[in-house]
């Protein structure tokens, strides 16, 4: 697990407030999107030692220190798998679950670290004409991610 900086955290606090505020059962505000995709970037690419990418390059975040091109998937959903959207894969993959509110423990909880071959053939098995997003289930991917061995996977840095 990767603890959440207090700027995330105050983020977090910040969304509840607003929410609870306005407090219309449509209006979720939600923090999936890019900014919660950045904040996930961000502390895996520090946990890891990645080197971000200084443009977008669709399907690649970044680069370990290996060499691999790497992509990294978050999410706040507690049943969620990673979203993808058509684009070319990377080496390797690292999807994170940021618990804020500290349902299991506050953090940004590592759920899959392999190459992202075997999760994107998931995809293949969830849509025959891929054109947009499509979310895999998580459990889809967290047992993958039990098969891996340790080798398979990117050494943390910090």
């Amino acid at each position: 697990m990767i603890e959440l900086p207090k700027p995330v955290l105050d983020l977090y606090e910040a969304h509840r407030a607003m929410c609870q505020h306005f407090s219309h059962p449509r209006l979720k505000f939600t923090l999936d999107g890019r900014l919660l995709g950045d904040i996930g970037e961000a502390l895996v690419a520090d946990a890891f030692g990645i080197t971000l990418c200084e443009q977008r390059e669709g399907g690649v975040d970044g680069r370990a220190l290996d060499g691999r091109t790497v992509q990294i998937k978050a999410t706040q959903d507690v049943k969620s798998g990673p979203s993808y959207t058509p684009g070319k894969p990377a080496n390797h993959l690292i999807f994170v679950w940021l618990d804020f509110g500290g349902i299991v423990k506050r953090g940004a909880h590592i759920l899959y670290n392999g190459p992202e071959e075997p999760v994107r053939s998931l995809i293949r098995k969830s849509a025959e004409d891929w054109k947009f997003t499509i979310t895999l289930r998580r459990g889809e991917v967290r047992a993958l991610d039990a098969k891996l061995s340790n080798d398979q996977r990117l050494p943390r840095i910090r």
